[in-house]
């Protein structure tokens, strides 16, 4: 190694498993030959992008949780409810906030469903998660929904067209998200390439969030 490199480290290389442990089981559903023709032709049996997009916000909470161990900071999925505690907000895939919470539906010690209701004081940011990612099919809506419970919103893509990365950036920034990642890119004429360097950057990212934590 050159003395200009510095070592990827123990931190990191461990970060980078949890990437890839990801991009194996995400992007086996995609490539496969079968899921792809019941998927295009919309039969009986596929998986829908709905379900593919709630593991994917329960993968990165768990890798969240990960890097806020130690932390008053934590990740859910959930609503923002409002600072009177009438209104709440939109869904949201992923709330990194402070601990606690104003109630809890279907949260037990083998939890199948554990959905949180929190007090938008609480919240530092949300992160919308989606399957597959293409610019014209982005919701134009959310971010200002989302903006009087929280100002920082983040945007989490499964996976989208190479070429895509960059439009899918501008429009989002435009849109009103602070941020966007992908987990990996892939078209058909593409084979999946894992984001590692978008990853790294989004570790680094709720990293800093820990400054906010007492």
């Amino acid at each position: 190694m050159s003395s200009s490199q510095s070592p990827r480290g123990v931190v990191q290389l461990l970060q980078e498993e949890t990437l890839m442990k990801m991009f194996g089981e995400f992007s086996n559903w995609r490539i496969d030959t079968f899921i792809r023709e019941i998927t295009k032709k919309r039969q009986k049996g596929r998986i829908l992008p709905f379900v593919r997009g709630l593991r994917l916000s329960a993968h990165l909470i768990y890798a969240i949780r990960e890097v806020l161990v130690g932390t008053n900071l934590t990740a859910n999925w959930g609503h923002l409810v409002d600072e009177k505690g009438i209104f709440c907000s939109c869904e949201c895939d992923i709330i990194i906030h402070h601990q606690g919470h104003e109630a809890r539906w279907n949260g037990r010690e083998n939890q199948i469903m554990d959905f949180r209701f929190i007090k938008q004081q609480k919240a530092l940011v949300v992160i919308s998660c989606k399957s597959y990612l293409r610019s014209g099919y982005m919701d134009s809506e959310y971010c200002k929904l989302m903006k009087p419970f929280v100002k920082r919103i983040w945007l989490f893509a499964e996976c989208c067209g190479p070429r895509s990365v960059n439009s899918i950036r501008k429009k989002a920034l435009r849109l009103g998200y602070e941020k966007f990642w992908h987990l990996y890119t892939w078209s058909k004429q593409k084979t999946p390439e894992p984001n590692k360097d978008g990853w790294r950057e989004f570790i680094e990212e709720v990293n800093k969030l820990k400054q906010y934590s007492p």
